[in-house]
């Protein structure tokens, strides 16, 4: 098995596609601004930033799905939001302290992702398949246990996470996006585990020859992403107040768009984290930007889905240029 030890390596062509994700970054910035003449007022960015934790979660946690190949996808995250704040939610409603509840949510969070991975590498049901039942199936427990009715009566010390700030910023883009994205980038670029993420996303097969676990550490990815999920949960509630049973409505296909969009090759084996943070950052900034001009939520997806597709065949483009080099 042969290959660059780290993911975002000197010539690698995610650097220049940073670069792009960037200047598009920039160029969204100054489109919005010309659209809108909120954009650019100082309430802006903390209001923007305080979007960007929960998609910001699931994107890392897809990301991290992809990348290790199979082809691996996740379309079940956004009801384990939705499943894990309803368990949350009644936890407290029984009397359990908020933040032990939340405890146990995480513990849940994993649990179902772990479920996803079992399905998805050890039973060999096609991740697409796999979970997006899993998908009806946690988000359709969720809206069965509540009747569809949202849970609300958290302590106002809940807030501190989704609605309180430091120096500005959002508590949960500080103390919880912001170090998980520091750990994941770390973990994907300067760690042994990193390096085989990458050689299973390449070559599963070479992985496998080579002594690596490619079953448990892809089961061992799914079960982050769900905790990586049930983490967004929990910020949501803290952010809402409330644990509502269709909070992760949509997120998963945003969080496929953000992982992807951000540099990570849909076969795996190319990506990682500083791309989806970028990506996070573009997709939130259409979206406070479209919507502080009264543009209608169909244009919004609309210019998301012009924006994947242009990725996606320039990533493709880079891939081939990639393997005629080596």
């Amino acid at each position: 098995m042969t290959g660059r030890p780290t993911v975002l390596a000197v010539n690698d062509p995610l650097r220049a596609r940073l670069i792009l994700l960037l200047a598009l970054w920039l160029v969204a910035i100054a489109a919005m601004a010309v659209l809108s003449p909120y954009f650019f007022r100082a309430s802006t960015v903390p209001y923007l930033l305080q979007y960007v934790p929960i998609l910001g979660l699931l994107g890392l946690g897809q990301t991290l799905v992809i990348l290790a190949g199979g082809p691996g996808i996740d379309l079940s995250v956004g009801s384990i939001v939705s499943l894990v704040g309803v368990a949350v939610g009644g936890l407290f409603t029984m009397g359990v302290d908020i933040w032990i509840a939340s405890a146990l949510g995480l513990l849940l969070g994993t649990a179902l992702g772990f479920i996803n991975g079992f399905l998805v590498n050890v039973l060999r049901i096609p991740s697409l398949m796999a979970t997006l039942a899993t998908m009806f199936a946690f988000g359709g427990l969720a809206l069965a246990t509540t009747a569809g009715r949202p849970i609300g009566g958290f302590p106002p010390e809940f807030a501190w996470l989704g609605q309180g700030r430091t120096f500005g910023l959002p508590n949960a883009f500080l103390f919880v996006l912001l170090p998980v994205a520091v750990i994941l980038h770390v973990m994907l670029t300067r760690t042994t585990i990193g390096r085989h993420i990458v050689a299973c996303g390449n070559d599963d097969r070479a992985a496998h020859l080579s002594g690596l676990n490619v079953v448990r550490l892809r089961i061992g990815l799914y079960a982050l992403s769900g905790t990586l999920a049930a983490l967004g949960s929990i910020i949501s509630m803290s952010w809402f107040l409330a644990a509502r049973p269709d909070a992760g409505r949509g997120m998963e296909l945003l969080a496929v768009t953000i992982a992807v969009l951000g540099g990570t090759h849909i076969f795996g084996g190319m990506g990682g984290v500083p791309g989806t943070i970028v990506a996070i950052l573009i997709v939130t900034t259409l979206q406070i930007g479209l919507q502080l001009a009264n543009i209608s939520a169909a244009w919004q997806l609309g210019l998301i889905g012009v924006l994947l597709i242009v990725s996606v065949s320039r990533l493709s483009e880079w891939r081939r240029a990639k393997g005629a080099k080596s």
